[in-house]
Formats: structure tokens, C-alpha cells, sequence
């Protein structure tokens, strides 16, 4: 039995041989969940060959039994894992989903839920195994935004496309090649970088619509765009839905653009300005000339007579009548 090792950088490997199935189920519990294995006694032996490297928020796992095995696994909350098997396969339910995982598929396990895994005499298997705090963050990072609820993936992913393979390849020859030691810790950030972007990216999830989405405008695109629809006709004011399909953003949304840039929504802001430009053309108009106030309100979108010149008045100290007599 090898015991772990640890080095000053937070990385742990370590492992473990053992023909004692209670032996071998104490021990990987500690690994990854709680769970209770029964062993088929009547064919291959039991001899339980695991070996593991685990640092902050990802760690990559080997396993093989040697006999048939059956796990009924606890809820996985902390963390997802993709199980990649490298010989032979095993069968596995989840939350009413069913998968065969082996040379040509592997499997995802991302949800609550119990989970059963049947694995076959001679599996020998890896597996890669994600904090969910770090896949929330490389998901909020990748969309721009806080993310509300859990990423579920897709429980079966096909291996000729090598989207999973590689990463795990990639930390298991990285491991490697650092010998003993294992890798410093700023190249275990970049591995763990390197499994969530291809997890997120490459394996269909709750949120890959969202990530295929096209981006929102920048602030100042939307704040630009309401503007310059609002000069367009200005007889015409928006409302808030037709402004919101307008800049691609939701209501909600532009409102806190808003008021993050002016201290009000856009109804009161295009509002605001409408009623600095009826103020301007009443200062320049003359007041013996033929034009009128309610000329003036009307191409500016005011149709209501009596709330115009409330507001007026509140925004100006006096009537648009006395405006337009000085």
C-alpha cells in the first residue's frame, strides 16, 4: 500500500492495493462519497488497485476491482465527475437515465440524486472529478453573469471526439512527468481550468443555450440606441417593452443600465429630455409668432395638456406659457 503524499503546494496523490472489499469501500469513500458496494462472489477475485492526485477543486482518480462490482452511490452535491473507463465498461442509473459507459462512451455525473453503478469483472477506470463551486464560477465567468442554480450536464458523452479524454489525459501526463512532487500549484489552477472550459464547452448542459446565446450590447450600445430611437420620432415616445426588444436586453435589465447611468428608468429619462427640448424651442420661439405651446408639446410627443404643463412647471419653476412670453 502506497501511502499519500503531500507536498507544499496543496497536492495530494497517493494510493492504495487490497484484496479486502471493506478495506477497499473504507477507503474510497474518504475519496468520494458515501456509498455501499456489494461484490460478486462467484467470478473474478476481488483485488482492488487505486491510485489518486487531488489538489484545490480537481482531482483525477484510477480504479480497478478486478471483480464485478455493484455501487449505490450518494448524492454527489459537492462535485461533478466524468468517468472515462480505459478496459472494459459498467452500466449506470441515475435519476431515471441510464448509460453503458466504455471504450466508446463515457458518463457525467453532475446532479443529486442516487446513482448505480454496476461495473464490469476487469474494469479499470478513470476518473475526473470537479468541485462545483469552480464549474459555477468558469460558468458565470464564460456568461458575464451570476448563475442561479446548479449546471446539470448530460449523463452519456461519446468519446470519439475526445472532448473529455483529453483533459483527463492531459492532468494524467502532467502529473506525471512532475514525478513525486506533483504539480505547483499554479499549474494545478491552469489543469483545473483547462477540465471545467472543456467540460462547459464540449458536454451539453443546463446552461449551453445560454453560453450559445448571442452576448448582450455593452451599456453604452444600449443607452445609445434608446437615444437615438428617440430622436428618430420624437412625437412617437417608446415604451419600455418596445426599447427592451429594441436593445436586445430585458426590461429589468434595462432599467438597472439606466439607472446605473442616470438615476432613473428610460420612460422618466427619454421624458426628462423631451421636456429640456420643449423648453429649448420655447426660448428661441417668438412669442408673437403663430406657433403655440401645444404646437410645441405635441412634436414633442406630450399629448395629455394638463399633466404636460404639471410636469413642466415641476421641472422648471413656471408655465410653458410664461416661457414663452419672456
Amino acid at each position: 500500500m502506497t501511502a499519500p503524499t503531500s507536498v507544499p503546494d496543496g497536492v495530494l496523490r497517493g494510493g492504495f492495493r487490497t484484496d479486502d472489499p471493506e478495506d477497499a469501500h473504507e477507503r474510497t469513500q474518504q475519496l468520494m462519497t458515501g456509498h455501499r458496494m456489494t461484490v460478486r462472489r462467484d467470478g473474478a477475485p476481488f483485488r482492488a488497485d487505486v491510485g489518486w492526485v487531488a489538489g484545490d477543486g480537481l482531482g483525477l482518480l484510477r480504479f480497478s476491482y478486478g471483480a464485478e462490482v455493484e455501487i449505490h452511490s450518494q448524492p454527489l452535491d459537492d462535485f461533478a465527475t466524468v468517468h472515462l473507463p480505459a478496459r472494459g465498461g459498467f452500466r449506470a442509473e441515475h435519476r431515471g437515465m441510464r448509460v453503458r459507459a466504455d471504450g466508446r462512451r463515457g458518463a457525467v455525473f453532475s446532479s443529486s440524486g442516487p446513482l448505480t453503478m454496476r461495473w464490469d469483472p476487469g474494469l479499470e477506470l478513470l476518473v475526473l472529478k470537479i468541485a462545483r463551486a469552480d464549474l459555477q464560477r468558469e460558468l458565470a465567468a464564460l456568461l458575464g453573469r451570476a448563475v442561479d442554480r446548479p449546471v446539470t450536464f448530460d449523463l452519456e458523452t461519446p468519446r470519439d471526439r475526445g472532448v473529455l479524454d483529453g483533459p483527463a489525459d492531459l492532468v494524467r501526463r502532467t502529473c506525471a512527468a512532475a514525478g513525486p512532487a506533483g504539480p505547483p500549484s499554479r499549474v494545478w489552477s491552469v489543469l483545473k481550468h483547462a477540465v471545467c472550459t472543456a467540460l462547459l464547452l464540449g458536454q451539453p448542459h443546463s446552461s449551453s443555450d445560454a453560453l450559445r446565446a448571442p452576448a448582450p450590447p455593452a451599456s453604452s450600445t444600449v443607452v445609445r440606441r434608446v437615444l437615438d430611437r428617440a430622436a428618430e420620432d420624437p412625437a412617437r415616445p417608446p415604451t419600455a417593452s418596445e426599447l427592451a426588444r429594441l436593445t436586445g436586453v430585458s426590461e429589468r435589465t434595462l432599467r438597472a443600465i439606466f439607472h446605473a447611468e442616470f438615476g432613473v428608468g428610460p420612460v422618466t429619462h427619454l421624458r426628462r429630455r423631451r421636456l429640456d427640448a420643449v423648453h429649448r424651442d420655447l426660448v428661441a420661439l417668438d412669442p408673437a409668432g403663430a406657433t403655440t405651446v401645444a404646437d410645441v408639446a405635441h412634436r414633442h410627443g406630450f399629448a395629455h395638456a394638463g399633466r404636460f404643463a404639471a410636469e413642466y412647471r415641476a421641472r422648471f419653476g413656471e408655465t410653458p406659457s410664461a416661457t414663452l412670453a419672456r
